[in-house]
């Protein structure tokens, strides 16, 4: 960790300290100091698709994405000197989320979602938080979405984290099949990709017994917080889709009857062309 960050850890710290129920209403300031932090970091991110985009090789272009794009644990500290200045409320949540969302550094991750579960907990606004952590491949992340679906009171933050955890279990169990069956080659691709603690954890998996877990998870989503609203649709409609291509959509399987017409117009059924081969193009206007 880069010396600034344990210096900016130390001086925020005594955030540290009794849960409140409810976080106070945040200011012009506290909403304009957070919005600054995130055009920072996305004026960075812009500027290195231009220079990705205007690279003139293929080769400088590969270099540029891997040795130039922006390091979101250097625009962490700025994030948390915004959660210092105004603590306890929406803008702070949304600052550790960040963090805990983006950056690299494991002792940043910690600190931040060590700090929300300690403060925040009880409170109605940590469903975006929620939405946040869901994208850290940091155990962490993983652990707090658990002691949020347990103790938050709030229906709506309970069914968000209990989908994102159905989803991670599924993932870590597709990523245990995957390290479990993959060549030489692609065992030194996945230990580039994955820290070695999030590997070892990986390879050490029963994916039957995770997949399980995951599916019961989301099986909960659809039959308690299916209403819920999450970023596209419902968390049932994104559960039961979950649910409905693992169970019906595998290879191997028999594929989901489908209706509708033929170029002749004519009505038809999939199951009329069992035995032969068949292309499907789904397609539409988005």
């Amino acid at each position: 960790m880069h010396r600034f960050n344990l210096v900016l850890l130390a001086v925020v710290a005594p955030l540290v300290g009794a849960s409140a129920q409810e976080g106070p209403k945040d200011n012009d300031s506290a909403v304009e100091a957070y919005e600054a932090a995130v055009d920072a970091w996305t004026l960075a991110q812009k500027e290195h698709r231009k220079a990705y985009m205007e690279a003139e090789t293929e080769e400088e272009q590969d270099r540029i994405w891997s040795e130039e794009r922006p390091d979101p644990d250097q625009f962490a500290p700025a994030f948390l000197m915004v959660a210092e200045a105004h603590p306890g409320g929406t803008v702070a949540l949304d600052c550790f989320g960040w963090v805990a969302g983006n950056a690299q550094d494991n002792k940043l991750i910690d600190f931040s979602i060590g700090v929300v579960l300690k403060q925040h907990l009880q409170q109605s606004e940590l469903s975006g938080f929620v939405d946040s952590i869901s994208r850290s491949r940091n155990i962490s992340a993983e652990r707090a979405l658990q002691t949020i679906f347990t103790s938050s009171p709030h229906r709506d933050v309970k069914g968000k984290a209990c989908y994102h955890l159905g989803m991670k279990k599924l993932s870590a169990a597709r990523l245990a099949r995957r390290i479990q069956a993959a060549g030489e080659e692609e065992l030194d691709m996945l230990k580039g990709r994955y820290t070695e603690v999030a590997f070892t954890r990986a390879k050490g998996l029963q994916p039957n017994v995770i997949q399980a877990v995951g599916e019961k998870l989301l099986e909960r989503v659809v039959n308690e917080f299916g209403d819920v609203e999450g970023r596209r649709r419902t968390l049932g409609e994104s559960a039961g889709s979950e649910l409905f291509e693992i169970r019906r959509l595998q290879i191997g399987m028999i594929a989901p009857e489908i209706e509708g017409e033929g170029i002749d117009e004519k009505a038809m059924k999939l199951s009329q062309f069992r035995g032969k081969i068949v292309v499907l193009d789904f397609w539409g206007d988005w």
